[in-house]
């Protein structure tokens, strides 16, 4: 059974010079998010609805469902800031546009 999207978040990936991705990265690329209200990072799937491709330093609107941590959903709210991660660190930042209810 498929998960359906938790949010969608306008999203902005670093240039590979600013330690971001150096590869193209297409819908259901997994990567961590930090939410500033804790430490932890949450594993999520990413679809981009208006492009198969992203490329290091675009910025992009994406859908997020949470792999990891379904509980802390209902914590998110619109506007809330996070940091996109990956083993190599913060390869960028996103913006919460719109919470789905669930």
């Amino acid at each position: 059974m498929k998960k359906r999207p938790h949010f969608k978040a306008l999203m902005t990936y670093k240039t590979t010079e600013s330690g971001g991705i150096v590869t193209p990265v297409s819908s259901g690329f997994w990567v961590s998010l930090k939410f500033p209200f804790e430490s932890k990072l949450y594993i999520v799937s990413q679809t981009f609805p208006e492009t198969e491709l992203v490329f290091p330093g675009d910025v992009i609107s994406a859908e997020i469902t949470m792999i990891t941590d379904d509980m802390m959903i209902d914590q998110l709210y619109e506007g809330m800031d996070f940091e996109i991660e990956d083993q190599s660190g913060t390869i960028g930042s996103g913006v919460i546009t719109t919470v789905y209810p669930l």
